[in-house]
């Protein structure tokens, strides 16, 4: 029975949903602006190399998959203007896929059609109209929530995108959320518990990437993600900055796109402390799997995918109490650290690491174990389950 529809205007984790559902025979197609490949498969040989990386492989058929390429080109050229209203811009191009796919839904007549937040609406308006259920796939938090907790700035089109939001809540009948934290936002701002469904996402660790035994020397930390703010990038440089005036020894790397400049600055004028803007996937496992323990203490993240892959790779993680990935260790005690995103707190963590190695030696083992327990195939075992489930 080929019955759910899958859309997204980038690509996120949707290709594993979609996976999910054909592992199932239940998917009737996905639409991704950022294309797939079976195994084997070739990427359209005009793809620029920096997008072919982009590309992953999954065993869903071309015959049931839809690449508009368009709209991440102009996604690409809206993300490159640095100016204050690009992100308005890139807000517009979600709501254009979404037209979109909107004006295919009368054609397919899927039973089920499951859209990602801010890419929803217009989708949902339209499988309403053939008497089709909607699920939402919300990958942040709600937005009230996110504002309170990072103060987000809104700009001329904010009004209209959390009008979007908010009527692709009230449309849908599930909502799933990337963690139990994400959940809990929605409820908390009057969505019904029972429209909600957390499924903690997932990782694979790369064929070539031997599990890492830890050797003696300085403590090796890694923070990979987006430099800004929300990720307390900020509490990061100003607790190193600190044990540094104190004269412990520690290795620390930032791996990731640039959010505040600011930041760049600060972190290139500490020593023992190197940048990498990007690397590619086998790449940063690699350079998950020879630190030593993960840096993420931020202020507000639905979920953290860099803990599941820095886990799958034995490396334990800090985390927030405000980072959805706590779940990981709350469900494998002894996996990592959760600590209230405040320097002072993260601070003492970090301290206790350095001056006792071992405690990040010892949690490698179980934080292995969480990893391969929120792997992608799990993730998918999970994910399918409540869909066959919602769908009968």
């Amino acid at each position: 029975m080929n019955a759910v529809l899958v859309t997204h205007p980038g690509l996120q984790h949707s290709h594993q949903l979609a996976m999910a559902l054909h592992e199932r025979q239940l998917l009737r197609g996905y639409w991704s602006g950022v294309p797939v490949v079976t195994p084997g498969e070739l990427p359209p040989w005009w793809l620029p190399s920096s997008y072919k990386k982009k590309v992953r492989s999954i065993g869903i058929p071309a015959s049931l998959r839809q690449h508009p390429l368009r709209f991440q080109v102009a996604l690409q050229l809206a993300r490159s203007d640095p100016s204050p209203t690009s992100s308005d811009v890139v807000h517009r191009i979600f709501h254009w896929f979404d037209e979109w796919a909107a004006q295919r839904i009368m054609t397919t007549r899927p039973k089920v059609v499951v859209a990602y937040e801010n890419a929803a609406y217009r989708t949902f308006k339209a499988a309403q109209a053939v008497g089709a259920r909607c699920v939402l796939d919300a990958a942040a938090f709600h937005h009230a929530t996110a504002a309170d907790q990072i103060g987000k700035a809104r700009t001329p089109y904010t009004p209209e995108i959390n009008r979007r939001k908010d009527a692709e809540v009230a449309m849908a009948d599930l909502i799933l959320t990337c963690s139990p934290l994400a959940g809990e936002s929605y409820i908390a701002n009057g969505v019904p518990r029972w429209k909600i469904g957390p499924l903690l996402l997932g990782a694979e660790l790369p064929s070539k990437i031997p599990y890492w035994h830890p050797q003696p020397g300085i403590p090796r930390f890694v923070f990979a993600g987006t430099l800004c703010h929300r990720k307390s990038v900020d509490m990061i440089i100003e607790v190193f900055q600190r044990l540094h005036r104190e004269g412990m020894e520690y290795d620390l790397e930032f791996i990731g796109g640039l959010g505040d400049p600011k930041l760049l600055a600060e972190i290139r004028a500490m020593p023992n402390v190197s940048y990498t803007p990007t690397l590619p996937q086998p790449e940063l496992y690699k350079v998950l799997a020879q630190s030593d323990c993960l840096l993420l203490p931020s202020r507000s993240d639905a979920f953290g995918m860099v803990v599941a892959e820095s886990m799958i790779c034995g490396t334990p993680a800090i985390v927030s109490t405000q980072t959805g990935a706590k779940a990981m260790i709350e469900d494998y005690p002894g996996s990592g650290w959760i600590v209230e995103p405040h320097t002072d707190v993260l601070y003492a963590v970090v301290r206790k690491l350095i001056e006792h190695p071992e405690f990040m030696h010892v949690a490698r083992p179980m934080a292995r174990k969480a990893g391969q327990a929120f792997s992608w195939s799990n993730y998918r075992s999970r994910a399918g389950q409540l869909l066959e489930e919602f769908v009968q």
